[in-house]
């Protein structure tokens, strides 16, 4: 399967023109459309910058210090 392309309109009339990647030219495609009932999932458009701040937010809680950690391999392998 190859890529995908998704995107929400809000049409203001009954007509709405796709626009598709230029490398689909002359294939099939299929389009599916429906109404999005709830806001939740109407996707905010997100710079890549604001989206890598959120992620470093959500996971700088999870951050552990490891620069006194010392790996002692007999340790690891002491099966006893």
């Amino acid at each position: 399967m190859g890529s995908m392309y998704r995107q929400i309109f809000t049409p203001d009339n009954d007509n709405i023109n796709i626009p598709v990647p230029s490398e689909w030219k002359g294939m099939n495609i299929e389009v599916i459309a429906f109404p999005i009932t709830h806001e939740e999932d109407v996707r905010e458009k997100v710079s890549a910058v604001e989206k890598r701040k959120r992620r470093k937010e959500l996971l700088d809680k999870y951050l552990i210090d490891l620069s006194d950690f010392r790996f002692n391999r007999e340790e690891a392998n002491n099966y006893e």
